[in-house]
């Protein structure tokens, strides 16, 4: 991916150019096997052009292959390299762009006043001095010192930093207060007094700031896991969800969203009326889902017949969210927590390329629900649910957009794909 990186004046209204080829242009970078939320290898991509690691603050701009990220220098002194100059947006319309696409986009840039009330607080400055602050006093009461903090992930829902201490490393979240976004912090702490052996448990939570401090209990499982590995995390994820179907009340008083069918089908009401309003679709797919705005909510009735208990659902569930320090599972990332249909959370079978991989994985699952309901019945809410779990993710995909900063809105603006697939099923 091909990077661009854009570094305001700290005083004025300037931004950073370099000079190459007689033409002036943002400090670029590329970064391979990569994407544009992978701030640890698009910050380190621009420390040999620039002399220092930057801290990467938002993006700017994006497409498949390129973004414009918005970064700052946090070494106090550090000093642009020699072929640099700052351009105010009067120079802008003067010099000999080597990007000329940027042109608008730095010049909207640089006029920009007070940021939105949308905008993520680590994407403005002096979230990272304020997080600083904290963890240096968070990690001393660990009994460790911290050496240095590197971002991780970043961007418009969340970020997570890595702490390098003299001991093991910790690492923080913060996650966006959405509306269907739980107070991460308390949720986790909450599961995890509850489900011990498959929750990791907050080392430290900052309610305010919406931060969450974690041990680090290793790499995820990852996405090439085998297919037993697959097979095992659906199985005990199952099992979990059994048992949390006895404590309903427990996990609504402790933060855990209400997304229950007969939720769902008010929330399809509110999304089908704003259907002008989501991105993606065609005029032809706005009018095929009012038309059948009905069916979609019956699909909902019928999958709240057949039998099975509302339990804990992840809502993003699957094994870049699941690690193994020990010989147990454990699930992490739990911003999306919610009491719903147990069947929401078989939404990574459609990742599946492979029609038998699928198919064992849904028996892996379902075996761990035998004697709740008949086998027949079982089967056939995994059919129905297959068109109610895309409905699920359109919601929450939908409200993710609605709430971010519009230049971010495009990094999860996926509603229109989960519509089709619903339609699609029906």
């Amino acid at each position: 991916m091909k990077l661009y990186g854009a570094i305001r004046h700290p005083s004025e209204p300037r931004v950073l150019l370099l000079r190459s080829d007689r033409a002036w242009g943002l400090p670029r970078a590329v970064a391979h096997d990569t994407w544009f939320a992978d701030a640890k290898k698009a910050a380190g991509a621009f420390a040999g052009r620039l002399g220092t690691t930057p801290w990467l603050l938002r993006q700017l701009a994006f497409d498949d292959d390129s973004a414009v990220l918005e970064l700052e220098t946090p070494d106090e002194g550090w000093k642009p390299p020699a072929h640099a100059r700052w351009a105010g947006e009067d120079e802008l319309g003067r010099i000999r762009l080597r990007d000329e696409a940027h042109r608008a986009l730095l010049a909207a840039y640089l006029r920009e006043g007070l940021p939105p009330a949308e905008r993520a607080p680590w994407a403005r400055r002096g979230w990272r001095e304020r997080a600083l602050a904290w963890l240096e006093v968070e990690v001393a009461r660990l009994g460790r010192r911290l050496v240095a903090v590197e971002q991780v992930k970043h961007w418009s829902i969340s970020t997570i930093l890595r702490i390098r201490t003299d001991g093991a490393p910790l690492y923080l979240k913060a996650s966006a207060k959405l509306p269907l976004f739980v107070d991460e912090g308390a949720v986790t702490a909450a599961l995890a007094a509850r489900f011990a052996d498959a929750v990791p448990a907050p080392l430290a939570v900052h309610p305010e700031e919406g931060w969450l401090l974690l041990a680090d209990f290793g790499d995820p499982v990852g996405w090439s896991a085998p297919l037993e590995t697959r097979a095992e995390m659906l199985a005990r994820f199952a099992r979990l969800q059994r048992e949390s179907a006895a404590h309903v009340d427990e996990l609504l008083a402790a933060g855990c969203l209400d997304r229950r069918l007969p939720v769902l089908a008010r929330q399809l009401d509110r999304l089908v009326a704003r259907a002008d309003e989501i991105r993606g679709l065609t005029d032809d797919e706005r009018a095929e889902l009012r038309r059948r705005l009905p069916e979609l909510k019956d699909v909902c009735r019928r999958l709240g017949k057949l039998g099975l208990p509302a339990t804990l659902v992840h809502g993003d569930l699957h094994l870049g969210n699941v690690a193994r320090p020990g010989r147990d599972l454990l699930f992490f990332d739990w911003t999306d927590a919610c009491v719903a249909h147990p069947f929401i959370d078989l939404q990574s079978l459609q990742w599946e390329r492979e029609e038998a991989n699928r198919e064992a994985l849904l028996d892996a699952y379902l075996a761990e629900w035998e004697g709740v309901v008949a086998p027949e019945r079982l089967h056939e809410a995994a059919r129905v649910a297959a068109v109610v779990t895309p409905l699920h993710h359109a919601v929450s995909y939908q409200t993710i957009a609605d709430n971010v900063e519009r230049s971010g809105r495009a990094e999860l603006d996926a509603a229109h794909e989960f519509l089709r697939v619903a339609l699609a099923r029906l």
